[in-house]
């Protein structure tokens, strides 16, 4: 047995010898290697990939694993508590009505107060379309609402986000017995470049399907501070602490088309009137600016920040419910 395994491993040598004698030749013929089939161009695994340019309001790309509060979000107890009024934020304005015009458009809100509501509900099918450009936007986490994160102050849970504000006033309109519907799609999830522009296509589908939509509603929610520390803004109703409420309206000087703009804000300055009258403190001053925010789709239409992202969901729930029973009021007087 010993003789066959030396046998066999001098006979082992013979391959290898024969391999090498054939290499050697062949180079010596000055032929080319054999060719090999080329390893694609990717990149080193340490090579940084160019990210896209994140906006300036508070986001995050990815999703985050770790359940909130996120290190950053401050705890509810240290978040500042501010209440922003017109006397005292250097707008402008006329009784319970102020507002921060960002254009180069003369305002005359006495004159808007003075017209009649250019808003009237239809007799029949669906009259109100709620929904959200930004509805991944959240607020403090507390322990009755925590919530995994998907950014800073922001997630994917409805129960805990934008959507939960939004039905809210989803329900409380058809409880008055103005019927409306709710988009739940987010528009600024996986991606927050290019929101506005789902959103359009969004609500065009919604009227689509509902051409009886009268009104167009984008549920925000502000944010106010810099990383690490925000702000949250509050009133008093009742006596139980609620966040503040503005609008903000879209005109054209942007360039992009909304003849009705002065009407839109004309609806929006009167509301404001009601709820200031009726709730004093609730409204911060309208925001004006020269960006249309989708605000042409319908007469009326307009977007409504609920609190900052300092407030607690609680709190934007209590704004949301006296945005709905004004906003039902107002409607329902015409």
């Amino acid at each position: 047995m010993a003789r066959k395994k030396e046998k066999a491993g001098r006979f082992g040598l013979l391959p290898a010898a024969l391999l090498l004698g054939l290499l050697l030749f062949w180079g010596s013929l000055g032929l080319p290697e054999p060719s090999r089939t080329a390893a694609p161009d990717i990149p080193a695994a340490d090579e940084p990939l160019a990210l896209p340019q994140m906006p300036a309001e508070p986001v995050m790309a990815a999703e985050s694993a770790a359940l909130p509060p996120l290190p950053e979000t401050p705890a509810q107890t240290e978040t500042p508590a501010v209440s922003i009024l017109g006397t005292t934020s250097g707008g402008s304005g006329s009784g319970t009505v102020y507002f921060k015009n960002q254009t180069k458009y003369e305002i005359d809100m006495e004159s808007l107060l003075r017209q009649p509501c250019p808003v009237a509900l239809g007799r029949e099918g669906v009259q109100v379309l709620i929904m959200h450009t930004h509805g991944t936007e959240a607020y403090t986490p507390t322990d009755a609402h925590p919530y995994q994160a998907s950014g800073e102050y922001r997630t994917t849970d409805k129960a805990c986000n934008m959507l939960a504000v939004g039905q809210r006033i989803t329900d409380l309109l058809n409880e008055r017995g103005i019927s409306t519907v709710h988009s739940e799609t987010l528009n600024d999830y996986p991606a927050y470049n290019g929101s506005y522009s789902r959103a359009l296509k969004d609500i065009n589908a919604w009227l689509k399907e509902y051409p009886s939509i009268q009104l167009v509603i984008d549920v925000h929610r502000d944010a106010i501070g810099t990383a690490g520390k925000y702000y949250k803004t509050i009133a008093k109703v009742d006596g139980q602490q609620t966040a503040q409420l503005m609008f903000v309206a879209g005109t054209d000087e942007g360039g992009l088309k909304h003849p009705d703009w002065r009407k839109n804000l004309t609806f929006q300055a009167q509301l404001q009137d009601q709820i200031n009258g009726a709730y004093p403190g609730m409204m911060r001053p309208i925001s004006i600016r020269s960006g249309r925010f989708n605000q042409h789709v319908r007469l009326g239409s307009m977007l409504v920040e609920v609190g900052s992202c300092g407030n607690t969901l609680e709190e934007a729930l209590a704004a949301a419910e006296v945005f709905a029973r004004s906003l039902a009021d107002a409607l329902l007087e015409q």
